[in-house]
């Protein structure tokens, strides 16, 4: 009985550790977003969806790596 209920307990416990607040990617570095830059641009997106998300860490995040991506991009010949 307790076998069958450990993996239930598991999921719902990491379900917690992604808050939908955090945007559709769930709150990532900077060093992630520089390396998944579809996802970095719909974090983004979500974050200028609404005014009150760029207090979010996870907004603070995309737009940093945004920021570097092109500031980076923007030197290259």
């Amino acid at each position: 009985m307790v076998k069958k209920l450990a993996l239930p307990i598991a999921l719902f416990a990491l379900a917690g550790c992604s808050s939908i607040n955090q945007g559709p990617q769930g709150g990532h570095d900077v060093s992630w977003y520089l390396h998944h830059q579809n996802k970095m641009s719909e974090e983004v997106a979500w974050c200028k969806d609404s005014a009150n998300r760029s207090d979010l860490n996870s907004c603070k995040n995309a737009n940093k790596s945004e920021s570097e991506a092109l500031s980076y991009n923007a030197k290259k010949p």
